[in-house]
């Protein structure tokens, strides 16, 4: 004969049943020497590595990859993060440094270059390309080649100038000798976008403090002590 189930008994009037506790796991608790070191390993080699790849990705060759690997680098950091302080709000000034990080230094190490040995080219205009986006804002990029038919890497440029330049047309850009940044145009205010290498710095320095903060906040929790026992 098949088994019956248990039937749960009736509650008696005006009874009600008493809700379920939900059993939560305990967070992990690194011990303190791990949290050090999490934090150290977060704190410095992440802004490092996303500078170092912000530089190397202002070559337009390397760009793609170095973004990529610079995200990957941004999303270890945060993890590591979240090691170091499982509580609290640590996360989302991280994840908006980590975005600065990401978007604000190729170009601004680019305009660094050009600011610093840039020198002013003459160039014919071969070709001018518009896109419109969603907002409607149409920008502008154009191929560019020497006037002298040396070769020009990078050969093109875009912003405001290049909305005025029409085919055909000799015009001046500021051209690094080495080939590493691309041309730029002359109406571009470089000197205000070279500041973003003084805030990148700020953003780096800042990533390591929330860093250390962090740290020392977990370390100083009451269950920092029961971690330093069971990390013996």
């Amino acid at each position: 004969m098949a088994r019956r189930k248990k039937q749960k008994r009736p509650l008696a009037e005006g009874v009600v049943r008493p809700p379920k506790r939900v059993r939560r796991r305990p967070e992990p608790q690194l011990s303190p020497k791990a949290v050090r070191r999490t934090a150290w390993l977060v704190g410095v080699p992440t802004p490092v590595l996303m500078v170092g790849l912000a530089a190397l990705g202002s070559n337009p060759d390397y760009e793609l990859p170095c973004g990529i690997l610079a995200f990957v680098v941004l999303s270890a950091g945060v993890i590591g993060l979240g090691f170091v302080r499982p509580r609290g709000l640590v996360i989302w000034p991280a994840v908006l440094f980590g975005v600065l990080l990401l978007a604000l230094p190729a170009g601004s190490i680019r305009a660094q270059i050009l600011a610093d040995r840039g020198v002013e080219t003459a160039v014919v205009v071969t070709a001018a390309h518009s896109a419109k986006d969603r907002n409607g804002t149409v920008s502008w990029t154009c191929d560019l080649r020497r006037a002298d038919g040396r070769p020009l890497p990078h050969g093109r440029v875009g912003g405001f100038g290049c909305s005025a330049y029409a085919v055909g047309d000799t015009e001046n850009v500021l051209v690094d000798p080495a080939g590493w940044a691309p041309p730029v145009s002359l109406d571009e205010d470089l000197p205000f976008r070279r500041g973003g290498v003084y805030v990148t710095a700020a953003l780096a320095v800042l990533w390591g403090l929330l860093t250390l903060v962090a740290a020392r906040r977990t370390l100083r929790d009451p269950g920092a002590a029961a971690g330093q026992r069971g990390g013996r």
